[in-house]
């Protein structure tokens, strides 16, 4: 099947063949061009052949996606980079962060959170694993407990801001709540607005600081 004109390419570094084939299929399902590649070398031509709208990089090890990262950051600057990892703990997202990654998600997640996540960065937003924010409140002694939220949210509301901590987009939200698209982005505008936040990443973050949602 000839590549349609609007497909958005993802470029999949994973140096396991069959993983890397099995998740390339999966994407391509979802109607995005993928191109795979088994180790970052070569990756900067191809962008700059075909141009890219995201690098995702399934590292084996910290040392390796540090380097790997660092590498991307220099040839691929202008392409955001999400990280596949055996453990995506707050260390590890603090670190793929500051090398400019735009999301980390953990071999745990499921094929669904994945679609979700790629939809996210796609969309200008980032990334955290919410397990990651919950591990840093709970292994920091220094971090002041959580305060209890008292903004007036309706049920269908925490629902939303249940669905954004699990990366789920827009359409996919609609979808299982029985909303249309327009009424989930009224409800996002009014939620980020009683939140004093910016972006997806900022409520996610937010929310699980005021334990809203679950």
């Amino acid at each position: 099947m000839a590549d349609r004109p609007d497909q958005r390419l993802v470029v999949l570094i994973d140096n396991r063949t069959f993983i890397r084939d099995c998740l390339a299929q999966a994407m391509r399902s979802w109607a995005y061009d993928v191109e795979t590649l088994p180790s970052v070398e070569g990756c900067a031509d191809l962008v700059s052949t075909r141009g890219c709208d995201l690098i995702i990089l399934w590292g084996s090890s910290h040392l390796d996606i540090v380097a790997d990262l660092t590498v991307l950051r220099g040839a691929c600057r202008s392409c955001p980079v999400l990280v596949i990892c055996d453990t995506a703990g707050a260390d590890a997202a603090i670190k793929v962060f500051e090398l400019g990654a735009r999301g980390i998600l953990p071999t745990s997640s499921n094929l669904r959170i994945l679609n979700g996540v790629i939809s996210l960065i796609l969309s200008g937003g980032s990334y955290v694993p919410p397990d990651s924010v919950i591990t840093a409140q709970r292994t920091d002694p220094n971090l002041p407990a959580p305060p209890v939220a008292s903004l007036p949210f309706t049920p269908r509301q925490a629902a939303i801001i249940t669905a954004i901590r699990k990366g789920s987009p827009n359409k996919i939200i609609a979808y299982d709540l029985g909303m249309c698209e327009s009424t989930v982005k009224v409800h996002i505008r009014s939620i980020m607005k009683k939140l004093k936040v910016r972006n997806r990443t900022e409520l996610a973050l937010k929310s699980f600081e005021l334990h809203i949602g679950s």
